[in-house]
């Protein structure tokens, strides 16, 4: 069930910290059946809240997380989302696409394709994308933080 409440005491907090920060922009919610209950910060400042690789959003995302969690003060926790003008949806698209892009050019060439350096958050999606969806393929990270990366390679 939905809590209304907590939904606008969560605004209220994203709200106040955009403030705080001097970046213009305004808070709204949705819940889906997939990804739960997702607030998205639309602003015209929308590169400072992401960051580089969405770096600063996902610790946005646990600052407000933790906010909430004080204010609320309970022993359930309250799960969601922050997203920056749809940037989380528009990159997990992006790594999706790469993923079955480089599968295929590994399918063709019986060759590894890495991928881009990304975040452990995102190396993750890839995995369980291509687990899901190429069960056929093997996927590694490989490297030392902040150039790790997915290599991907057709099971032989």
């Amino acid at each position: 069930m939905t809590d209304y409440n907590k939904i606008e005491q969560v605004k209220q907090i994203i709200t106040e910290l955009l403030q705080k920060a001097g970046i213009p922009g305004s808070v709204e919610f949705e819940e889906s059946i997939t990804k739960g209950l997702v607030f998205n910060i639309s602003s015209p400042d929308s590169f400072l809240l992401i960051g580089r690789q969405g770096a600063t959003l996902h610790a946005l995302q646990i600052l407000v997380q933790a906010l909430s969690a004080k204010k609320f003060n309970s022993q359930e926790p309250f799960w969601f989302t922050l997203d920056v003008d749809d940037y989380k949806r528009k990159r997990e698209w992006y790594l999706k696409e790469t993923a079955k892009g480089a599968y295929e050019k590994a399918k063709m060439t019986g060759r590894a394709q890495g991928l881009e350096p990304m975040p452990n958050y995102e190396r993750r999606l890839v995995h369980a994308y291509l687990q899901e969806h190429h069960p056929d393929a093997e996927s590694t990270s490989i490297g030392n933080e902040p150039y790790r990366k997915v290599v991907i390679r057709v099971k032989q």
